[in-house]
């Protein structure tokens, strides 16, 4: 029975495994967390039409074959399985280099029930090792534990010359926090935190000690909070308004109103998300004011848009009009909706149809195989992309900076920061575009990491086949709350196009543009 199983995997071909992973877990096995270790294949009714399941020594074997997709299946396996063996093997797939198999482990491990497991992941084997990826998928994981963890286990791993991993952990403390599950000697990660602000090392460090802060000691934020707000680094001024996000409604309001003069559109970012929560006439006032005088494209758009979703009414940029609307305004605003991705008007400039909002903006092109692999009419999608690019480009006004970000297993910028859309710039960036060939994984994940180095870049505009497939995370789900962290105190929007993405991505590139202020469309090559 084994080798007949063993047979049907090896005749799949790898690039369909996952789907038919699914039919032989779910429609040719029985639920393998029924069997005990060592047991012999069974089947659950015992008629005729019996179906084989999985040992576990054979879900050993598969983390031993060079299929990461039939690895990933095993890891999941078992986890099913939940018990300590199985758990160990688990915790071992969190070190394989595929990241679709390492990310199921790391997804897996934040639900592990086994105590001993989540304190050898907080050990050698996870915070201690000395990957340092395999540090951040521990520190992610710990924060989603479904068993109480002491708070010295995540705070003795802070070092602040690891900026990534400290700001990982700082934000598991938090998640602990709000789920109930921090436990031990709670005032360590007090101290921890409060020494990270007063420190002022890299600003999105402190930023994310002083929101952990304001969740473990509301005093403690409270006495450090005025010097965030007025730190020179925008990552704590902007972990300082999310602080003031959940102050008491005049304090918001004073702090977010003030900030909006701040000199980084990064903050008057976070200063407009908060007025925008308040839904008051004093907040409403703010922004209509404000959106006269912001000098940033995204942030005038982002205002008009919640004003119209608010009210319900179609004014352009238009004070007077708002003014009006907005003294009218009595206690919560609640006439409209928000509309995730609706137009919002026409810029006179778009890509591959969907608005550019941004003059600060970042291109991001999946050149995957999906691009080179089929034609439309006597055209390959790459000459599609490179009409769509060369159109939106030079439709560019000359006052906007952009760069060009294709990627495929790594990111490759034409230019390492935002240039001008002035003629020759423009001109360069489609000659560069247009004899791009390469191909490969669509390593997204690093590719918007790379892109947001530049300070400027206020907008990600990508344009991909939705199905991240390479890079260091391979699950999107586990993609979108590590990029929504990042961009707590970076104040990024992801804007998508999506051409063919399987329905289940459409709605995961929808939530992403959701939750970082962005829009996303579908569309169809033609």
């Amino acid at each position: 029975m084994r080798s007949l199983r063993n047979d049907i995997l090896a005749r799949l071909p790898y690039h369909s495994w996952t789907r038919a992973s699914q039919v032989l877990v779910a429609g040719c096995a029985a639920a393998v967390c029924s069997l005990p270790a060592g047991a012999a294949p069974r089947a659950p009714g015992g008629g005729g039409d019996e179906k084989p399941v999985f040992t576990r020594a054979e879900l050993e074997d598969a983390l031993r074959t060079g299929r990461p997709d039939k690895r990933r299946v095993a890891v999941a396996r078992l986890a099913e399985i939940g018990d300590r063996p199985a758990w160990e093997l688990v915790l071992g797939a969190l070190a394989d280099a595929e990241p679709e198999v390492a990310d199921e482990a790391q997804i897996a491990l934040g639900q592990a029930n086994d105590a001993r497991l989540l304190a050898d992941l907080a050990g050698t084997q996870g915070l201690r090792a000395r990957d340092a990826h395999l540090r951040l998928r521990a520190a992610e994981a710990l924060g989603r534990a479904s068993l109480e963890l002491p708070a010295e286990w995540l705070v003795r791993a802070l070092d602040p010359s690891d900026p990534e991993l400290c700001r990982t952990l700082l934000w598991s403390i938090e998640r602990l926090h709000d789920a109930k599950k921090l436990g031990g000697d709670k005032e360590k990660a007090v101290s921890a935190c409060a020494r990270l602000v007063a420190g002022r090392g890299e600003g999105g460090v402190c930023g994310a000690a002083l929101c952990a802060l304001e969740k473990l000691d509301h005093f403690a934020a409270q006495e450090l909070l005025g010097g965030a707000l007025a730190d020179p680094d925008p990552a704590l001024r902007c972990g300082a308004l999310l602080v003031c996000a959940r102050a008491p409604e005049q304090e918001r309001l004073d702090a977010s109103r003030a900030m909006l003069a701040d000199p980084d559109a990064r903050v008057r970012a976070a200063a407009i998300e908060n007025l925008e929560g308040l839904e008051s006439r004093a907040a409403a006032l703010a922004l209509v004011e404000h959106m006269q005088r912001e000098p940033r494209a995204r942030l005038r758009w982002e205002i008009l848009g919640w004003l119209r979703a608010r009210s319900g009414l179609e004014h352009g940029f238009d004070p007077d009009a708002w003014r009006a609307w907005a003294e009218t305004v009595e206690g919560r605003v609640h006439t409209g909706e928000a509309r995730a991705g609706g137009p919002l008007g026409d810029t006179h400039v778009a890509f591959a149809g969907l608005n550019v909002l941004s003059d600060r903006v970042c291109f991001l092109i999946d050149l995957s195989g999906s691009l080179w692999q089929s034609k439309v009419g006597d055209r390959t999608r790459k000459e599609i992309v490179d009409e769509q690019l060369r159109n939106v480009l030079q439709a560019l006004p000359p006052e906007t900076l952009f760069n060009v970000i294709p990627y495929t297993s790594e990111p490759d910028p034409w230019e390492k920061r935002l240039v001008p859309a002035t003629k020759a710039n423009v001109a360069r960036a489609i000659k560069d575009f247009e004899r791009r060939h390469q191909t490969g994984r669509g390593n997204f994940y690093d590719a918007a990491r790379a892109a947001l180095v530049d300070p400027e870049v206020d907008t990600l505009c990508v344009l991909t086949d939705g199905v991240p497939t390479g890079g260091q995370h391979w699950n999107m789900a586990l993609m979108i709350e590590e990029l929504v962290e990042h961009a707590r105190f970076r104040r990024a929007a992801y804007d998508s196009v999506l051409v063919d993405a399987p329905k289940r991505r459409q709605k995961d590139w929808a939530t992403l543009a959701e939750r970082t202020g962005g829009r996303s469309i579908v569309v169809k090559p033609e």
